[in-house]
């Protein structure tokens, strides 16, 4: 009697622990565009020989892409007005517009608490002066220091910069700005993962006698074959109660390799795809992405062009092995999701150069 008792007990324990499992939200930035824009304002701190007061005020519009996780491209527009202190309309103003270079030691999209970045450009220069007749336009080049911080309202970061200014205008002025506003990535979304722990109902089993019996898991999913209901589920997969696999994850398929700048299969990945494909089989509810990965190295569109070619590949694989077109969406993602920002070696493209399996629903 005592060994039932002890039995029951133990059983609605767990029950009621698993009762308490709740749904775990994960989350993780996804990069849909290398573009953004940026609006500062600042304080001008012309050469002296142009006759004004020691302080003016800008206000500068930048729009930039980063074509590299250390490198931007930034067309910028200033509009600046130069004080002269002599009153009655007689300010002097300028509009410019430029190319810049900017270069930091780090990747701007990510979250870090302060980015370094240094600019190089060249520019035009409309000059508004007194008299009208020495109005003119110029070409100059600037340099600058600065540093974006990470999000402080959604994607919005704050901007700080100085820059010197060369300007042609006339005999030549070396003019100098400082400036703070803020910084947008465009783009830039957070994707929320769910993952949903699996549960199991609480039942009461009176233990009148103790038979030794062999438990029998084929594909290793913890849900022993009498129960499971989704045979063939691949390693690394989490499941339910019932064995079937659950939404919300990601799996990397090691193994699963092409030939050298090509969309074909090696025969190893073979192997691994067809534990894949018997998996869906068993459960023709699922809906999966399988994601092509590219290394950072060549050129953004024929990377994205080969990761899509290569989903393409393993999507058209798993139906020619019974799964149904309507389970599988193939999406290349190119460079834009790297698994290693900085590729030093051989082994850092490779883990880039990868497909994922993202179970979406079932």
């Amino acid at each position: 009697m005592l060994k039932t008792l002890a039995a029951l007990a133990v059983i609605g324990t767990t029950g009621a622990a698993l009762a308490d499992d709740e749904p775990v939200v994960r989350d993780r930035l996804v990069y849909t565009s290398n573009d953004y824009i940026s609006v500062v304002g600042g304080l001008a701190i012309p050469d002296s020989g142009r006759g004004t007061d020691d302080l003016g005020g800008t206000a500068t519009f930048i729009f930039g892409n980063q074509i590299h996780e250390n490198i931007a491209v930034e067309g910028r527009f200033t509009a600046a007005i130069l004080e002269t202190g002599r009153g009655n309309g007689t300010d002097f103003y300028q509009y410019s517009g430029g190319v810049d270079l900017s270069f930091s030691p780090y990747d701007r999209r990510d979250e870090h608490a302060l980015t370094p970045f240094a600019l190089i450009g060249i520019l035009t220069t409309a000059d508004d002066v007194t008299p009208d007749n020495r109005d003119d336009g110029s070409v100059g080049g600037n340099v600058g220091l600065g540093f974006v911080t990470k999000p402080l309202i959604h994607n919005l970061r704050l901007r700080a910069e100085g820059r010197y200014t060369y300007s042609s205008f006339e005999s030549g002025y070396h003019d100098f700005s400082i400036g703070i506003g803020f910084e947008l990535p465009l783009g830039r979304v957070r994707e929320k993962l769910t993952v949903v722990p699996s549960k199991l109902e609480t039942r009461v089993v009176e233990i009148v006698k103790t038979v030794p019996r062999t438990v029998v898991d084929s594909d290793g999913d913890t849900i022993e074959d009498a129960m499971d209901q989704c045979g063939s589920t691949p390693k690394g997969l989490k499941v339910d109660a019932t064995g079937c696999m659950l939404p919300g994850q990601l799996l990397e398929l090691r193994g699963v390799t092409f030939e050298a700048n090509e969309a074909k299969l090696r025969p190893n990945a073979q192997s691994v795809l067809d534990v894949i494909a018997r998996g869906m089989v068993s459960q023709p509810s699922l809906k999966v992405e399988i994601a092509g990965h590219s290394a950072l190295t060549g050129s953004a569109t024929e990377n994205l062009e080969l990761s899509q070619a290569r989903a393409d590949s393993v999507r058209a694989y798993l139906i020619e092995k019974g799964v149904s077109e309507s389970q599988l969406t193939a999406v290349g993602y190119g460079k834009k999701q790297p698994k290693v920002k900085t590729e030093r070696n051989d082994d850092d493209r490779t883990l880039n150069r990868r497909v994922e399996f993202r179970v979406v629903s079932r």
